[in-house]
């Protein structure tokens, strides 16, 4: 007897798992297939000031929001770290692995591809756009990917327009800092 009711609880115990993935993979399908990330913050500064910090990638550390998570984050910049086609790598154990590359710039406009490599793979493109508003200048960062079944599943219990916006947000805040100092 003990033995069936042992079983009894083990395919109980089975079925309610089953079960909750099944539900866990059914939310997550219905999940948007693209996701947008996007901040804007006005900054004093002209366009002129404010694009070498956005074109240059070496520059573009001063203001990045995740270079100051690990101290011992590893940074490889191409030769040359401006211009289309320029890219940079990052590793880090606490900010993980991957590579953006400049893919265009154009008035008021820069664009990037960005890839990841760890923690887990992925790609994005990013923007950053400049537009003049009387004494200041708007800047909007903006990154957009695909959204494969595992970041649907990730979606359900972490909300990464929060947490990649407010990084975001501290970004701009420090683009808004250099861009200023500097007075190109």
């Amino acid at each position: 007897m003990a033995f069936v009711t042992r079983k009894r609880i083990f395919w109980g115990c089975l079925g309610t798992l089953v079960g909750a993935v099944a539900l866990v993979l059914a939310l997550a399908a219905a999940q948007p297939g693209t996701y947008r990330i996007e901040r804007t913050r006005p900054i004093p500064a002209t366009e002129a000031q404010i694009t070498p910090h956005l074109t240059d990638l070496r520059r573009w550390s001063e203001w990045n929001p995740w270079a100051d998570i690990d101290p011992n984050m590893t940074l490889e910049f191409s030769d040359p770290a401006a211009g289309e086609g320029a890219w940079y790598t990052w590793a880090s154990e606490e900010a993980g692995a991957g590579k953006m590359t400049v893919v265009s710039i154009a008035p008021r406009e820069v664009r990037y591809a960005l890839e990841f490599t760890e923690p887990f793979a992925s790609e994005a493109d990013v923007v950053l756009t400049l537009e003049p508003a009387g004494e200041m200048t708007e800047v909007t960062w903006a990154m957009e990917g695909e959204n494969d079944l595992g970041g649907k599943v990730v979606s359900l219990f972490f909300d990464m327009d929060t947490a990649i916006g407010g990084d975001f947000e501290r970004g701009l805040a420090k683009l808004e800092g250099v861009a200023r100092a500097t007075g190109d």
